[in-house]
């Protein structure tokens, strides 16, 4: 027993250690090619060891497009998940209420609506915002995230939201309280931790989408994930500053798992196990 104990310990962490290999290899790689010479990056066979440069990272933070890219990308994705709250926390807190069938519909029709493929819903919106004039604009992609996040953040905020003790909600209902005053007063800062988590995993997929942000903007609201494909030209690729602006879109991923990684631990995994 003790024997096999062991053999599997070690085909856990052989397996744990390919794994985190082949997730940490690309990052790895992307990084030094951002770090080296336009010479160096052309190397054959390529560098491990060499002369780290920032004139990458110069180039495309004095590229006025670029800057501009990321403020977009900050307005848009802020903006998805701020409005994304207010629909969806309200959606959530009446959920828990309802019961049986009624709930476990409702809750399948969201799910549908959150994993239906983006194309369905790329071409009516393109053709209703090119009537309304609103392409390339900053409430355009707000509006369309939307359609994701809402959903995303009603099945995070669940399992944290039924862990909260239903006695409080009918103490309150016991001593006046509307249902919108549980709501903010009693239920609303016990489940914090889980809205910070879903706010956390909402922003990371506006900010990371691509599809309709290729689609919908042009010039005034192009996010950092299309800006950069500018780098890649009928003439070639700039591989430098491609690795370079890669890594600065990584940025917000990377901030949120080492700052705020006990919100969405906790949040994330809160009503596993209530009581």
């Amino acid at each position: 027993m003790k024997r096999r104990s062991s053999v599997t310990t070690f085909s856990l962490y052989t397996v744990g250690t390919l794994y985190g290999v082949a997730v940490l290899f690309p990052i790895v790689w992307m990084l030094m090619l951002a770090l080296k010479s336009q010479l160096d990056a052309f190397a054959n066979p390529p560098l491990l060891i060499f002369e780290p440069t920032l004139e990458h990272f110069i180039a495309i933070f004095g590229d006025r497009e670029f800057l501009e890219s990321i403020a977009n990308s900050v307005i848009i994705s802020t903006g998805s998940v701020v409005f994304a709250m207010i629909f969806a926390i309200p959606a959530t807190f009446a959920l828990t209420i309802l019961q049986g069938r009624v709930r476990r519909n409702a809750l399948l029709t969201i799910l549908l609506i959150r994993t239906a493929p983006g194309m369905i819903y790329l071409l009516p919106y393109f053709v209703v915002y090119s009537r309304l004039g609103m392409l390339d604009t900053h409430a355009a992609l707000i509006i369309i995230y939307l359609i994701f996040n809402v959903p995303l953040i009603i099945w995070t905020l669940m399992p944290v939201w039924n862990a909260v003790p239903r006695e409080l909600r009918e103490s309150g209902m016991i001593d006046g309280a509307s249902l919108w005053q549980i709501l903010f007063f009693i239920e609303l800062p016990l489940v914090r931790v889980g809205i910070i988590a879903s706010g956390i995993v909402a922003f990371l997929f506006a900010w990371n989408e691509f599809l309709f942000a290729l689609v919908i903007s042009a010039n005034d609201s192009v996010t950092l994930a299309v800006a950069i494909t500018r780098y890649m030209g009928y003439e070639g690729t700039e591989w430098g500053k491609l690795a370079a602006a890669a890594s600065v879109m990584m940025l917000p991923g990377i901030i949120f798992g080492f700052l705020i990684q006990r919100y969405m631990v906790s949040g994330l995994t809160a009503g596993a196990i209530k009581g």
